[in-house]
């Protein structure tokens, strides 16, 4: 069995979150954190990804709006209180990475705003299908311009090498553009599995993020999502996401992530 599969003692556990095992013991009696029971003894092993998971779930802080909400409100109100519209989204499989996101595309598209689509993993027929399933002409969503898909390659990878510098750049070009165009909102979202590719820079990701919010300081009617899967982001790269993002999307709820700007007010 490979070390990242490899399950964890209560000792090493305990190490990994930083905690003591009194702690990591009194979580599993009551709940808060699932374990493995192996042996006649019943000791608890420990899987890092559900580690990760309680991590970022005692973290991300308290849900920030109603589930009554439309995930466009509830960004909208955490917006309110000085917070730009910069999401991460979590997700662990290509199913719930689209029942999750799906809320941000219609609530756009049912506005007649548009959506500018940076994939990587999901192919270009993989998005024009999950739109069709839901009951919408995707060719007619293209061709009226709220729907445009851009791949990695094309985007984050252009030239073959990520370039923090670039992508600032790029994405305010798409934001001027959408502004020129007369749409008062927007979205944009990127799947951020690129991280993964090897390629020259990639490494740069966190402080990308990070200067996103300057960006959004200049383009306030823009809402960002981006979309990780945090499966595949160890402990590390969990927290630098929620620490550049000032929204976190986490089984189904929003919540605080660590950005705040300067002005806001703090919670």
């Amino acid at each position: 069995m490979s070390d990242a599969k490899r399950m964890l003692t209560l000792e090493e556990a305990a190490r990994y979150l930083g905690v003591s095992k009194t702690s990591l013991r009194r979580w599993t009696k009551d709940g808060q954190l699932s374990c493995h029971r192996i042996g006649v003894r019943a000791e608890r092993r420990f899987d890092q990804a559900m580690l990760d998971e309680f991590l970022l779930r005692r973290s991300a802080g308290p849900a920030l709006a109603s589930p009554d909400l439309s995930v466009a409100e509830a960004v909208q109100q955490a917006a309110q209180d000085g917070r730009h519209k910069h999401v991460c989204l979590y997700f662990r499989n290509p199913l719930e990475q689209w029942e999750a996101f799906r809320h941000y595309f219609l609530d756009h598209y049912r506005a007649g705003l548009p959506t500018t689509y940076l994939h990587h993993a999901s192919s270009r027929d993989d998005i024009m299908g999950r739109v069709r399933d839901e009951g919408i002409d995707a060719q007619d969503a293209v061709n009226r311009g709220l729907l445009r898909m851009v791949p990695a390659r094309d985007s984050y990878l252009r030239q073959g090498v990520f370039s923090a510098d670039f992508m600032i750049s790029f994405m305010r070009l798409i934001m001027v553009r959408l502004r020129a165009d007369g749409f008062q909102k927007s979205l944009v979202t990127g799947e951020m599995d690129w991280f993964f590719s090897d390629t020259p820079g990639v490494e740069d990701i966190h402080a990308y993020e990070h200067r996103l919010n300057g960006l959004l300081d200049e383009h306030p009617e823009v809402t960002v999502v981006c979309q990780y899967d945090i499966t595949r982001f160890d402990g590390e790269g969990v927290l630098k996401a929620c620490a550049t993002h000032p929204i976190v999307h986490l089984d189904g709820r929003l919540r605080h992530g660590f950005f705040q700007p300067v002005s806001g007010r703090p919670f």
